[in-house]
């Protein structure tokens, strides 16, 4: 693939690489393609091509810019030559990398079955759950709906894709003309504040609509209280030796990378747990300096032998009998790399997070259950 003039200058500018190596630590793809950033940059601009799968093997968790003492973003830079791929094969991307899938996804998900205006507003605020939870669990949903009314009277309810597969594969014209849809019916509904129950989502609401005040669920639920139920239920069943003292077991935080710049949600998180009585372990790469899970920038899709390499990594990082999480996607990760993990939803509202299938659902049963999550009377 040919590096367009517009990516060049990027090139150009990342010039500034000091070889220190510091990124490759806790890069999943690098060392696929180079033994330093500094000798891959000063390729790309020597020979102004590039091979279609180096970007397509960025999880574009954001880690490299992060680490890196002069703030090279190859991210950015990554990302820039997704849309060159898009621009030369005319939006038809190599079959090799899969996308077919993601396509297949995105136009299923703004079809009538699996998505729904806003319902329910009598208010300012929505509850806008993002795709990966609606496909976990409709029931999970449905309660954490539940709990928002309760404390935001009138807070209504968006079923939608916040489209940021289409703009992870580089379409980035498309994801604007589907985007412009989702921000068209905030304006119409004269929506302020958006809480979301997906990272991503979060991430790619509040960058698409600047007019809009987007909160975690994590700050939501650390603001508002954890329910009344939840509350040191977990403290409780160790100081009164109830069933199979669930306290006892041992559990490891993950932290997703799409918000790894947000210390507000890090901090609301582990306030959480803490309020339901769980001592939990740290990660060795943490917060702001986490690791992707895996499934990143769609390279579970388009390179998965990197994604599954990466996800055995981190998934068995630290020991513990649980990785808990708040990305369900990472939840899958953690599970496809081996180790038992749950979302931290499950703790709050489920009553006994051992019966959680530790079992990924199928494919259909994630279709099924997000058009059970549409046609619910939430």
């Amino acid at each position: 693939m040919i590096i367009s003039d517009k990516t060049i200058e990027i090139v150009e500018s990342e010039q500034k690489c000091i070889g220190c190596n510091a990124c490759m630590k806790g890069c999943p793809m690098l060392d696929r393609f180079c033994d330093s950033p500094k000798t891959l940059l000063k390729k790309l601009l020597d020979e102004k091509s590039f091979d279609y799968k180096l970007p397509y093997s960025c999880m574009q968790c954001g880690y490299c810019t992060k680490v890196c003492p002069v703030d090279v973003d190859l991210k950015h830079l990554f990302m820039e030559l997704r849309k060159d791929t898009v621009n030369q094969t005319n939006g038809k991307l190599p079959k090799d990398l899969n996308t077919s899938n993601v396509a297949m996804h995105q136009k299923l998900s703004f079809t009538g079955l699996f998505s729904k205006k806003i319902q329910h507003l009598e208010s300012d605020t929505v509850f806008f759950p993002g795709c990966a939870l609606q496909a976990y669990s409709p029931d999970l949903v449905e309660k954490v709906y539940s709990y928002i009314r309760e404390t935001t009277k009138g807070a209504g309810y968006y079923n939608v894709c916040c489209a940021k597969p289409t703009k992870m594969m580089g379409k980035d014209s498309e994801f604007q003309k589907i985007y412009l849809g989702i921000d068209d019916e905030f304006k119409r509904r004269k929506v302020k504040r958006v809480i979301t129950g997906c990272q991503n989502c979060y991430m790619t609401i509040l960058s698409n609509s600047p007019g809009i005040e987007v909160i975690s669920l994590w700050e939501y639920i650390d603001k508002s209280g954890v329910p009344a139920e939840a509350k040191n239920k977990y403290k409780m069943k160790k100081e009164e030796g109830l069933n199979t003292n669930k306290s006892e077991y041992s559990f490891v935080l993950h932290d997703p990378c799409p918000t790894r710049d947000v210390d507000s949600i890090h901090m609301a998180v582990r306030n959480i747990i803490a309020a339901l009585g769980i001592e939990i372990d740290e990660m060795k790469y943490s917060k702001g300096k986490t690791l992707c899970c895996g499934a990143g920038g769609m390279v579970a899709i388009t390179q998965n032998d990197i994604a599954k390499a990466h996800m055995r990594r981190r998934a068995t990082e630290k020991d513990a009998d649980y990785i808990l999480t708040y990305c369900q996607e990472c939840v899958e990760s953690m599970r496809r790399g081996g180790s038992k993990s749950l979302h931290i939803l499950d703790l709050i509202f489920l009553d006994d997070f051992l019966e959680v299938n530790q079992g990924n659902q199928s494919t259909l049963d994630k279709w099924k259950n997000r058009f059970i999550a549409k046609t619910a009377r939430l």
